[in-house]
C-alpha cells in the first residue's frame, strides 16, 4: 500500500533522494510493526473495530454528523460545539450495553496522565469518549465508556536477556507496544480486551483473585462522570477567555513544557522570566480525591 501510494501520488521513487528512500523504507517497517501488533491484540480481544476516522460533530457524506457534538452554553448565552475525528472506535456488547473504547495512533512518546487532563492539557481523547457516551446512542445503542487508549506507532526498543528464546522476545515485543490510557474499572471489560488479564496489551492487569491490580489505570463510571464535569468546565472557561480577547502568552510549564516544540515560539513575544502556568504532576489517587472533593462541594451548595 505504501508503494502504491508513492507511485500514484508522489511520482514513484525515480529521482528521489537517498534520504527519501531511507525514510520510505523505515515507514514501511513501522507500518508492518504496527499492523502486527494490531493483529495480535485484536486476535485475542472481544472488542470489535466498528468505526474508523469517526467524525464527531462534523458532517459525514449524508450531511449528518456520525456522532453529534457536545454543546455547552456559556453564561452569556453563547454556545460552543466540539468537533474532531477519532482514529478508531471499538465496541464490545454485553447485556444490551455497548461498551465503547477509542484508539488513537501515536508516533511519539504519548503518555496518558490524569493530572494533565484535569489541568486542561491533552483533552482530545476525553472529549471524544464523552461525546460518544453522551450522544452516541443513535449509532451504538446504550453506551458506556470502556476506555481511551493511545497505541504507539513506532519501532520498539526491546530490553531482554541475550539468551532469550522466541517466546520471551515475542512477549517483550508485545509489552513494548502496550497501549496506555484509561479504562473502565470493571474486570469483565478488561478481560474482554485482554483474555488472560496479563496486562501485556492494555494498562490494567487482573491478579490471581480476579481483581484489578493496584497499578491499573482505571476509573469507575462515577469517576468518568466526574471527569466529564471537569472537562466541560475547562472547555467553558477556555471559551469565555477567548471571547474576552484574553490571548496573553502564559505557557504551561512543569510537568508539561509547552514552549519546547511550539511553532509560534519566535513570534509570541514570550521571554524567559515572564509569567507561566505551572502544571504539577500528580498521581491518579490525588487527582481522584480532588475531583471527589469538588463534587461533594457542588452537592452541598445544591
Amino acid at each position: 500500500m505504501v508503494d502504491g501510494y508513492v507511485q500514484e501520488y508522489m511520482g514513484g521513487t525515480d529521482g528521489k533522494t537517498h534520504r527519501f528512500l531511507y525514510l520510505l523504507e523505515r515507514l514501511k517497517v513501522v507500518c508492518r510493526q504496527l499492523m502486527k501488533q494490531v493483529v495480535r491484540e485484536l486476535r485475542q480481544s472481544q472488542f470489535v473495530p466498528t468505526d474508523f476516522e469517526l467524525e464527531i460533530g462534523q458532517l459525514s457524506g449524508d450531511d449528518v454528523p456520525r456522532v453529534p457534538s457536545v454543546v455547552l452554553t456559556l453564561p452569556d448565552g453563547a454556545r460552543i460545539r466540539v468537533q474532531g475525528k477519532v482514529d478508531r472506535v471499538d465496541v464490545y456488547r454485553q447485556n444490551d450495553i455497548s461498551y465503547v473504547r477509542i484508539i488513537d495512533y501515536k508516533t511519539g512518546q504519548k503518555q496518558f496522565r490524569l493530572s494533565d487532563v484535569v489541568a486542561g492539557i491533552n483533552l482530545q481523547m476525553l472529549i471524544y469518549i464523552m461525546s460518544i457516551w453522551q450522544n452516541g446512542g443513535a449509532r451504538y445503542g446504550q453506551v458506556q465508556p470502556a476506555g481511551l487508549l493511545y497505541l504507539p506507532a513506532k519501532l520498539p526498543v526491546l530490553k531482554v536477556d541475550r539468551c532469550a528464546d522466541g517466546d520471551a522476545l515475542e512477549r517483550a515485543d508485545i509489552r513494548a507496544m502496550r497501549m496506555n490510557g484509561l479504562l473502565l474499572d470493571h474486570p469483565d471489560i478488561v478481560r474482554a480486551m485482554e483474555a488472560d488479564g496479563a496486562g501485556l496489551f492494555v494498562p490494567a492487569r487482573i491478579n490471581a483473585k480476579g481483581e484489578l491490580s493496584h497499578d491499573a489505570s482505571v476509573a469507575s463510571l462515577a469517576q468518568f462522570g466526574q471527569l466529564k464535569k471537569r472537562v466541560d468546565k475547562l472547555l467553558t472557561d477556555m471559551a469565555e477567555t477567548l471571547r474576552r480577547g484574553d490571548i496573553a502568552a502564559v505557557p504551561a510549564c512543569g510537568a508539561v513544557e509547552a514552549c519546547t516544540y511550539c511553532e509560534y515560539r519566535a513570534v509570541c513575544g514570550f521571554e524567559p522570566g515572564d509569567p507561566v502556568r505551572f502544571i504539577a504532576q500528580q498521581d491518579a489517587a490525588t487527582v481522584w480525591k480532588e475531583l471527589a472533593a469538588e463534587q461533594e462541594q457542588e452537592e452541598q451548595h445544591e
